[in-house]
């Protein structure tokens, strides 16, 4: 075997150690493959199968499976039988997970530079915002050393909002994760001055969660991919009363810990950090890594992500745009101001865009996917960008007014237009990709 095979094997070999399965996407992060998901990489995993049963040692690409399932897919299933025979999938996999590969050399490889030998615990706020609250609080000492006594600096912490309190759409769903440090102090000292204030004239807050522990960096989960805590982490959370684990916390077991490292997640930045947060869109699992295991795709785009599956989408935004332009009422009749563009998460772009205006009754949606789909469509960004630009060609043809960049004024029947000819544009890019794959 070469050697990016041994890198493949070392790190399907990190995760059988924690009784892990792992993704193509992630182990195309891991090793720096160039295709975002896993495309191509067939021909290694039968080389490192056939090694492995030469030297007797479990088949360690049994674990290896497509995003949100637990065994390889069919047609990985048919090389693994060419060289297996007719195996019991959870039976291979259960024997994968229980040998003893650190006693295997040439698959050792160096932790240090992998997040999964991090603690994952469990917990639940009334939102989710650690650009203003940097911490997370406990109501008394002895809990809050209960959980310093059974973690570590760098303990990952998954939140998720509460089913009674919050805003509507969070509600008992896993929101971001949080990076706790050991550094311990009062509350207010990590709360901005508005939200401690907002905090202390509630009667529902109003002196609680006082004995704090300081983040250290934070992420928040892309909104496509926020789900029920009891989807993501059922044992965890039917381990206690979801009292207690707002109250205490609970810890989060390896294989439900692995489901997080899947989500798609921006880092954001945390209340008294001086450190820049990077709001790159990718895994949990590669934002975690020292570096960015991905190198940026050859063609220019300004979307802050890694590369893979994408959304077309057209943002509108709501409110009396007449008053925003400045010109009258008339002028404006049947038409939307829109940004039209390509992301990972069309609703994450919305948010980085809505971050930047002060609060008011200006608000930006998604016009475009709806209902937004489960899956991106497109295969990556090169495929995306000719979509994009085939949007751009026809608001510029039809005479839309140019807003700047990305940014237009234009008719509501051109809007519809401009989304078929982008997606039109996508899908034939689409099917050149497809043939040449």
């Amino acid at each position: 075997m070469d050697s990016l095979k041994f890198e493949i094997a070392r790190f399907l070999a990190s995760k059988a150690m924690l009784k892990q399965r792992t993704t193509y996407q992630q182990v195309g992060e891991a090793v720096g493959w160039n295709h975002p998901n896993g495309r191509g990489l067939g021909a290694h995993l039968e080389v490192i199968l056939n090694y492995l049963a030469e030297k007797k040692l479990p088949p360690l690409t049994t674990v290896l499976v497509k995003k949100g399932e637990r065994y390889p897919h069919e047609d990985a299933m048919e090389y693994i039988r060419n060289v297996l025979g007719d195996i019991n999938i959870e039976t291979t996999q259960q024997e994968v997970f229980a040998f003893d590969w650190a006693s295997v050399p040439e698959l050792q490889t160096d932790l240090t530079k992998l997040p999964d030998g991090r603690e994952v615990w469990l917990t639940s706020f009334w939102g989710f915002d650690p650009s203003q609250w940097g911490c997370i609080g406990f109501a008394d000492e002895a809990k809050r050393n209960r959980f310093l006594t059974q973690s570590q600096p760098g303990t990952l912490v998954a939140i998720y909002v509460t089913k009674g309190k919050g805003p509507e759409d969070m509600r008992g769903k896993i929101v971001g994760v949080l990076e706790l440090s050991h550094e311990l102090g009062h509350a207010q000292n990590y709360i901005s001055g508005d939200r401690w204030r907002e905090k202390e004239l509630d009667p529902a807050s109003n002196g609680k969660w006082l004995y704090a522990v300081k983040v250290s960096r934070a992420w928040s989960v892309v909104p496509e991919d926020w789900k029920r805590v009891e989807d993501i982490l059922p044992e965890a959370y039917s381990s206690a009363h979801p009292e207690f684990i707002g109250a205490s916390g609970v810890k989060v077991g390896a294989e439900e810990a692995e489901k997080l490292l899947q989500l798609d997640v921006q880092e954001v930045h945390v209340y008294g950090s001086n450190e820049a947060a990077d709001p790159t869109i990718r895994t949990l699992q590669s934002a975690l890594s020292p570096s960015r295991a991905i190198p940026p795709p050859s063609a220019p785009y300004t979307v802050g992500e890694t590369d893979g599956p994408k959304f077309l989408y057209i943002l509108e935004l709501q409110g009396d745009i007449a008053a925003y332009l400045g010109c009258l009422a008339a002028d404006v009749e049947e038409h939307s101001i829109i940004k039209v563009g390509f992301s990972k998460s069309p609703l994450a772009r919305r948010n980085q865009i809505q971050s930047a205006y002060p609060e008011g009754s200006f608000k930006w949606s998604v016009l475009f996917p709806s209902p937004m789909p489960n899956e991106a469509p497109y295969a990556n960004a090169a495929v995306a960008i000719v979509g994009e630009d085939a949007m751009k060609k026809r608001l510029v043809d039809e005479k839309a007014k140019v807003l700047g960049g990305e940014f237009f004024l234009a008719e509501d029947w051109l809007v519809r237009k401009t989304w078929a000819a982008g997606n039109y544009a996508a899908e034939q890019e689409q099917g050149k990709f497809e043939n040449e794959s």
